[in-house]
């Protein structure tokens, strides 16, 4: 199925890093450091990810705190990327290679910000290989508005039907239905089997496995 499509979208985090407990944990951190209540759950911050923070997290912060939030979380993700990289996801290397040599265009669509993007990108040396990228800060709505996907498409002046988007949440995929995209999710972060059989869409385990289908 892929193969007939020009243009590889690729969400990163849960797709080609393994980030997702990262930022669990570095949502809870930064909420309550500024007065969340300690017994928020997970799955509420794991739902956000991928989501513009200062549309949620002012629901969970004290509003005295609402604008230290951006400038709190940009201080504390920098400071941990200033000192690792996360882990990419196993085949993800090979699998953008092989994108390549199918004469396909491998693209990345993320909320991460251009530094985040950036650093990924040169650490992987993934230079050579991804042919665009756009980040949270080149869009002003995050998925799953379409801006990202729509950007993208019009870079390389091309069709929706000429594109297919991988992701790992639910956020990705609406991105990709509100884009008319063809969309395959994957197992390796966010959403689970149960969530893209209740959606309807294509799965696989991870970034690997999408020429199998």
């Amino acid at each position: 199925m892929i193969s007939k499509y020009k243009y590889i979208l690729l969400d990163v985090d849960g797709v080609v890093l393994s980030s997702i407990n990262y930022y669990l944990d570095l949502f809870r951190n930064v909420a309550e450091s500024l007065g969340a209540s300690k017994s928020i759950p997970n799955a509420f911050y794991k739902k956000n990810i991928g989501v513009k923070i200062i549309t949620w997290m002012t629901n969970i912060v004290p509003e005295e705190n609402h604008n230290k939030i951006k400038e709190l979380f940009i201080a504390k993700n920098r400071d941990t990327l200033e000192n690792h990289q996360f882990p990419i996801i196993e085949g993800t290397k090979e699998t953008l290679l092989k994108i390549k040599e199918n004469n396909q265009k491998p693209c990345f669509i993320s909320s991460k910000t251009r530094e985040s993007m950036d650093s990924v990108i040169k650490y992987y040396k993934l230079d050579s290989i991804i042919d665009f990228s756009i980040s949270g800060d080149e869009v002003k709505n995050f998925k799953p508005d379409p801006e990202g996907i729509i950007k993208t498409l019009k870079y390389f002046n091309a069709k929706s039907d000429e594109a297919i988007f991988v992701g790992d949440s639910l956020h990705d995929l609406g991105a990709a239905r509100n884009a008319n995209v063809r969309f395959i999710g994957v197992l390796s972060g966010i959403c689970t089997k149960s969530d893209w059989e209740l959606e309807k869409v294509s799965y696989v385990p991870s970034i690997k496995e999408i020429y199998t289908l």
